[in-house]
């Protein structure tokens, strides 16, 4: 990857510096239409978007506000210029698996346990809030683009944020698949699974695998074999708009195909998976955490992130006089 990235010790890749494709200014976000998203049977998220709704209305021209639950045709809205979302990182995922490639940028508000891709806490919501829509910068994240063929037809795609990953069902057995990139055969393969992962996913299941913490500027994706038989294939890092293919050969268990550990498919022998990795797929506004803020606090990289928080607000002991001597 020239010029994209380097290998620190550990399993960390890091951006040498911020990618062009990362973070972007605006000249001014006008409002048109702005959707609140909140979590599904969470009353304090639903209080929460009928206060932050009211304090919006007069910055736009329309607004609604749904569950996460609710399949609604305000996504589609043509003058849809803001998502507001109040949940978790599971909301998080689902909201922006709908607006993939549609460059609707999103505000995430904190409502779930880790909250590792929210920006903004609830007790600390206005003032964030209002720096974010004064501010012109947004943040642009790689996803992912799969498509299911079966005998040559194809009987499913979409679009995943975080990873795809191919596993077993049931039984304790191997997925057995062959495997190319670019049209490329990498070779027949037996894993438990095979995920593939954005930068942004690559906190999720990814790590817990084996594979990189990736920086969110890199428009890369990392390929994961879990549990490989007898480690014959290891982790690797490969460019956007790779093309992955991979054919589910006979002697397989019964696998699954899996997007952001939300939505999955049953697949059968001989079909067909194909995942590319796409740039800009997704937009956050703001500057949001640094990559290496949101690890600590998200307990990525210290054990007890509150310990951290209480040390960084802790006053400084003063040195007496008979101590400097």
């Amino acid at each position: 990857m020239p010029g994209a990235g380097r290998l620190a010790e550990g399993r960390f890749v890091l951006a040498r510096t911020v990618s062009r494709a990362y973070k972007h200014s605006m000249e001014s976000l006008n409002l048109r239409h702005v959707l609140i998203v909140t979590k599904a049977r969470v009353p304090e998220a639903a209080e929460l978007g009928q206060v932050i709704a009211r304090w919006i209305r007069g910055r736009c021209d329309g607004l609604n506000i749904i569950p996460a639950e609710q399949d609604s045709p305000h996504y589609d809205d043509p003058e849809l210029d803001l998502v507001l979302v109040l949940g978790g990182d599971g909301t998080i995922l689902g909201v922006a698996r709908r607006l993939f490639g549609r460059k609707i940028p999103l505000v995430s508000i904190n409502f779930g346990r880790v909250g590792f891709l929210s920006d903004i806490e609830p007790d600390s919501w206005e003032e964030s809030l209002t720096a974010m829509l004064e501010g012109s910068e947004y943040r642009s994240l790689a996803g992912l683009r799969w498509s299911l063929f079966r005998y040559g037809h194809l009987v499913n795609s979409g679009h995943a944020v975080n990873d795809v990953v191919i596993s077993r069902a049931a039984m304790a057995r191997l997925v057995y698949v062959d495997i190319s990139t670019n049209g490329e055969r990498m070779g027949d393969v037996r894993a438990d699974g095979f995920l593939l992962s954005t930068p942004m996913g690559s906190s999720g299941y990814s790590v817990s695998a084996g594979g990189p913490l990736l920086h969110p500027s890199l428009d890369v994706v990392s390929f994961v074999p879990v549990c490989p038989f007898l480690n014959t294939i290891p982790t690797m890092v490969f460019p956007c708009h790779t093309v992955f293919r991979f054919h589910l050969l006979p002697g397989t268990t019964e696998s699954y195909l899996t997007l952001d550990g939300q939505e999955g498919h049953l697949m059968q022998t001989n079909d067909i998976v194909e995942v590319e990795c796409v740039p800009d797929s997704v937009r956050f506004l703001g500057r949001g955490l640094s990559f290496i803020e949101r690890l600590r606090t998200r307990s990525f990289i210290l054990q007890n992130p509150l310990t951290y928080r209480e040390k960084l607000t802790a006053p400084q002991p003063v040195k007496s006089e008979s101590e400097d001597e």
